[in-house]
């Protein structure tokens, strides 16, 4: 079926225009100033979704939080703890086995849990041990280990990267952690990418932006959303897509908004139209 649709040529160059923009390709990150995403990496493939209520409280767990506080805390590792570590790892370390993830988390996770337990008995310090470690760990063991000094030099300094930068990385979890409860319990919820709390400063604002650099996120969860080019305010049906935040489809994130916009054009022209007819009624 066809829509006898016609558009000014101010305004076909304006969807034109808008439309390739939709089809660039999506932003690195969402870290650089301006952003209201926080510091998350969206580079890979990235699911999204916003969460609420108990369900998402109950996610605001350290093992979630570990995206929002990579990079945050980066004091160089001691010189005395890497040495003492390499020694001890060497010693043990088998070549048929090299594995610098596991050789990290095996160096890191009992001393960081009890260093946590030493300034904060209360804490859930096993979860928090593991998430600090897999940070600093993820971050050092990026090149498979071909030799035991490769792998335990490697593994090592990720370990004393997480026991040297606790204090910073402690403070960073509890205030994503405090964060992530106070959106949690808000009608518009939190966003969680890949399992990863999402430390947005306005969650509306960052699942435009994030529409923008080709990125979905699945609102289904808030049972009821109205949303435009503009973002999202007001009460609608939240599964009925057609909007810049609707569940991914297999263009890319792109196709929802450019519906949604193509709808804000046509309401315009009909505007325009019953405008000039309404001129034309002779009056009495």
């Amino acid at each position: 079926m066809k829509l006898g649709l016609r558009l000014g040529s101010t305004t076909l160059a304006a969807c034109t225009l808008l439309l390739t923009t939709l089809a660039l390709p999506p932003v690195a990150r969402a870290d650089d100033a301006g952003t209201p995403c926080g510091n998350f990496d969206f580079s890979q493939g990235i699911s999204c979704q916003i969460e609420v209520s108990g369900g998402c409280t109950a996610d605001c767990t350290p093992l979630k939080l570990e995206a929002g506080c990579t990079g945050s805390c980066s004091m160089l590792p001691d010189i005395d703890c890497s040495n003492a570590c390499q020694t001890t790892c060497t010693s043990t370390c088998s070549p048929s086995a090299l594995d610098c993830m596991a050789g990290c988390h095996g160096e890191c996770d009992q001393p960081t849990t009890t260093t946590c337990q030493q300034q904060d008995p209360t804490a859930d310090c096993v979860s928090q041990a593991q998430a600090q470690c897999d940070m600093h760990c993820k971050e050092t063991c990026t090149t498979p280990p071909t030799d035991c000094s490769q792998v335990c030099e490697t593994c090592c300094d990720g370990s004393c990267s997480a026991q040297i930068n606790f204090n910073c990385d402690f403070q960073c979890f509890a205030n994503l952690q405090g964060g992530c409860s106070v959106q949690c319990q808000k009608p518009a919820g939190a966003i969680f990418c890949n399992g990863q709390y999402v430390n947005a400063s306005d969650v509306d604002a960052c699942i435009t932006y994030l529409a923008t650099q080709g990125v979905t996120v699945d609102i289904s969860a808030r049972g009821s959303v109205q949303c435009d080019s503009d973002g999202c305010n007001g009460t609608g049906n939240a599964s009925a897509g057609g909007c810049a935040v609707g569940p991914a489809s297999t263009d890319g994130g792109s196709g929802g908004l450019a519906l949604a916009v193509a709808g804000l054009f046509v309401g315009t022209a009909a505007a325009r139209s019953l405008r000039r007819r309404a001129r034309r009624v002779p009056t009495a």
